[in-house]
């Protein structure tokens, strides 16, 4: 299954040699990593009630090419791995338009982690059947 998420790049996300700044990759694949644990059943609301967050274990970024202002990208996600404690997010950053390209790739480890404990636990279930799907 394939899963996307639009961005609109803006001016301010851009250096002057056309490379969006790592902070701004690092902010998209987190809004496109929600919207994407949304369509699966586990949104924002769900990891609330049930005192559990993916937090950022591990987080690289690979450039290809540039973007500008004013494109519009596509950040596709799937999930590279799932491991007793800890899920692995792929989000491949495509400029939009008749002829897309691969701009960037960004590989980000999750560690699972209940709220009430305050330490890591091993993924709910549920929530590994419901990303089982997209590996």
């Amino acid at each position: 299954m394939s899963f996307s998420y639009p961005v609109a790049v803006k001016f301010s996300e851009i250096d002057l040699a056309g490379v969006v700044f790592n902070s701004h990759y690092l902010t998209w694949c987190e809004d496109a990593k929600m919207a994407f644990l949304e369509s699966v059943g586990y949104g924002p609301y769900w990891f609330t009630e049930h005192g559990r967050l993916g937090l950022v274990r591990h987080a690289e970024i690979d450039w290809v090419a540039s973007l500008k202002p004013l494109d519009r990208a596509d950040i596709r996600v799937s999930v590279e791995r799932l491991g007793t404690s800890s899920f692995t997010l792929r989000h491949e950053i495509w400029r939009a338009g008749a002829h897309p390209v691969r701009t960037a790739t960004c590989v980000i480890t999750y560690v699972w982690f209940d709220t009430a404990a305050g330490a890591k636990a091993p993924l709910d279930s549920g929530f590994r059947e419901a990303l089982l799907g997209h590996q």
